[in-house]
Formats: C-alpha cells, structure tokens, sequence
C-alpha cells in the first residue's frame, strides 16, 4: 500500500508563492498585451464644478450632439460616452472632448458607475470581463482587473459595490475592482458544493444596502426564486446565502414570448419587480418581501415582446424609474411603492431637483415628486428620431437625451 505524501507548511507556501505568481503574471501579461496597447489622452482638473439645474427649464435649445453606442453616463459634471472601443469625456456646456480610453482590437461591451469611478468593461474570449476603472473628469486610470463574465451582462453600482450579471453568473467588486463575491458558475469550480445552486438561469441582480439580491429561474421550479446573498463574505468563492424562496408571486419560470421577470429595484425589506403578461393577466409591477410574498402590485401597459431589456432602469436620489415600453413608473427605493405610473413615455426619465422629468413624443415633462402632479412640459425637437427608446440624463446644466446612437444635449434657451 502506497501511503499518500504529506504536505508540509513549507510546501503549502510555495504552493501558494506559485499561485500569487501565476496571477500576478496573467495580470502584467495582460497589461502589456491588450491593455497595454491602449491610447489613453486625460486632461486636467478643472478649478471649478458647474452648476446643475433644479428643475425643468421652460425653454430649452439644442446645444451639442455626439454619438454613443452604449447608454451615456453623467458624472463628476462630465458626460461619458462609449463607441466602439472609445470611452470618452464630454464637457456638458459645449460637447467638446475633454479625455479619451481607446483600445483598436477589442470593443466596450458595458459601461457604468460605481464610487465616483467610471468603469469600461472591454470583451475578450474569456467574455466582458476586461475593466478599467478611469477617472471621469481627467480619464486618468485608477484601477483595473481581467477576468471570466457571461459575453452579455447587465451592470450596476450603488456607490459601493459594482454588480456585473450575465445569464450564469453574478459577480460583485468593491471600489479597487477587488472581487468580493462570485455566485453561480465559478471560473474553476476547485470547490464543489460551494455554491448554492447549479444550473439555474440568472435574470436580474441588485444591491440592496450590504446584500445583494438575484432573481433566478431554476430547470425544476415552477415559479422564479429570489435569494439575498451578503456583499462581502469571507471568501468571494463561497457566496453567503441568507435568504431564498421560490415565489408563486413573481409569476411563471417559463418566458413569455422572451419577456421574463426582472427586478426594478431592491432593499433589504423586499424587491420590487417586473412581471410580463402571463395567464390572462396584465404585465405588473409587484412589490413582494423575502418570503416572497406580495404585498402591492401595479398593472402596467406594454408594446409586444414586452418591457425593452436594453433599456436600463435608472436610480438615483433614492428613485428608480423603470420603463415599461409604452409608460414609466416611478418607485421609491427605499419603501418600495410604486408611486407613479407616467403614461406616454419614451423612457425611463431622470431626477432634477425636486421633480423626475420623463422624455415625451415631443418634449420633455416634469413630475413633482412630493405632490406627482404635472410641473411643466418643455418641448425640444430630437432631429432624425423615428422609433424607440429615449434615454434621458443630467449633467450640470445640460439634459443629455440619447436615441440609437445618436446624443443630444439640451440647455436652458
């Protein structure tokens, strides 16, 4: 009989020396590979932050237009766009451009916030998992990580965490782009039996103060299950669940006509979700707690195919504005009501000051959020539009309107 070899505390260190090492490598290989291979021009500080706008103009004008090909973000009184594999600054009076992150061989496959940083997701074989993190007032690099996503993903940051999700998997990253949690397919699964589940098809994740909420539909459950995960567990690769339910309340597992449900928004009571039409009823709005259960429900109107998936829902100021296709409904984070639904939208709208103002077939409107009555609508021309969504953000004293790849910002006349 062959005895197995022991493994002394010297071994298990050079072990673990190897392992540092391999990663360190890939990470400086993969810097000056691809990477490496990136035009990066900044530019400096500016002495001042402009001002922002506390309502809804009476009159607007046409200041500057550019082109993106992912949703535009507003951020440190800049405008950030992506196309192709360009990330760029804007300045938000003028449209000039103020910084650029370019990369020629691959594109942005996603682009959002979190913690003040601008984060570029870049595809690889791997998947949408190339990230830098660059500042969004000079473009200076801050940060930066490569590593294995689902090739399509959803991305959203609370300020503390940035959530990168994709139909297998859920992974969350602190501010330095440290991973702090990896749920669902694991890169290499080293560890069996640490994740909850296998096999199951993730269709929204979200941050709900420390935790993080999933919506997932699972091959032998008949309704959708909601489970909360901790943020920030010990170890990344070993997700701590502390709530999950299947929940009748959140509709069929089975898709309707490729419309699933989706979350809207979540905190640490509940979540608030998407539901398309299924058995004879409307598509909703339903608000339910961890147990699953309903506790308030919206009916909502949509065009066919359902809610647009590649419209983002957009939070801010404690609002999540979330559209259906043909109306936008307004929630309040924190307490999960569903306050308003605006009817006769073309997207999900953005929050100045007081008020969340909603892009209309011809104008712009503005909704009071204390009383939700009418404040004003503004008319504004969006030349060569025809059809679909129209995403709406502010940026200083400008309101950023973006439709296909076309952007357009507006400035009080």
């Amino acid at each position: 009989m062959v005895k197995p070899e022991r493994r002394t505390g010297v071994d298990l260190a050079v072990s673990a020396v190897i392992v540092i090492v391999v990663i360190v490598a890939g990470f400086v290989a993969w810097n000056a590979g691809s990477a490496g291979k990136a035009v990066s021009e900044t530019a400096p500080a500016p002495s001042t932050v402009p001002g922002s706008l506390i309502e809804l103009p009476a009159a607007l004008h046409e200041a500057w237009t550019t082109e993106a090909d992912r949703p535009v973000l507003a951020l440190g009184g800049t405008v950030v766009t992506a196309r192709g594999g360009e990330v760029a600054g804007h300045d938000p009076a003028t449209g000039k451009r103020t910084w650029r992150y370019a990369r020629g061989d691959t594109q942005v496959c996603g682009l959002t916030a979190n913690a003040g940083l601008v984060l570029a997701f870049y595809r690889d074989v791997r998947g949408c998992g190339e990230v830098m993190a660059l500042d969004p007032v000079t473009g200076q690099r801050r940060a930066s990580r490569s590593g294995r996503e689902d090739h399509e993903v959803t991305l959203t940051g609370d300020g503390n965490y940035a959530i990168v999700q994709g139909p297998t998997r859920v992974d969350v990253f602190r501010s330095d782009l440290v991973r702090t949690v990896e749920y669902g397919k694991p890169d290499v699964p080293v560890n069996p039996g640490v994740q909850p589940r296998s096999g199951c098809t993730i269709g929204s994740a979200l941050p709900s103060g420390a935790s993080i909420t999933v919506l997932e539909t699972c091959p032998t459950e008949p309704y959708p299950r909601l489970t909360v995960i901790g943020a920030s567990p010990k170890e990344a690769s070993e997700p701590q669940e502390t709530s999950s339910v299947v929940a009748s309340a959140l509709g069929s597992s089975e898709p309707v006509d490729g419309d699933r449900p989706r979350l809207v928004t979540a905190a640490a009571a509940g979540a608030v979700a998407y539901l398309p039409a299924q058995d004879g009823r409307s598509a909703r709005v339903v608000t339910v707690d961890l147990q699953g259960r309903e506790l308030r429900s919206v009916d909502v109107t949509t065009p066919a195919g359902g809610a647009p998936r590649d419209v983002p829902v957009v939070t801010e100021a404690g609002i999540a504005s979330f559209f259906t296709g043909t109306s936008t409904v307004v929630v309040d984070a924190p307490s999960l009501v569903a306050e308003m639904v605006i009817p006769g939208t073309l997207g999900p709208g953005a929050v100045v000051g007081g008020q969340i103002v909603v892009p209309g077939p011809t104008s712009l409107t503005a909704y009071d959020l204390n009383s939700r009555t009418l404040v004003r609508s503004t008319p504004v021309a969006r030349p060569g539009y025809s059809t679909g969504p129209v995403l709406l953000t502010l940026a200083s004293d400008a309101l950023v309107s973006q439709w296909g790849e076309t952007v357009q910002a507006y400035r009080p006349a």
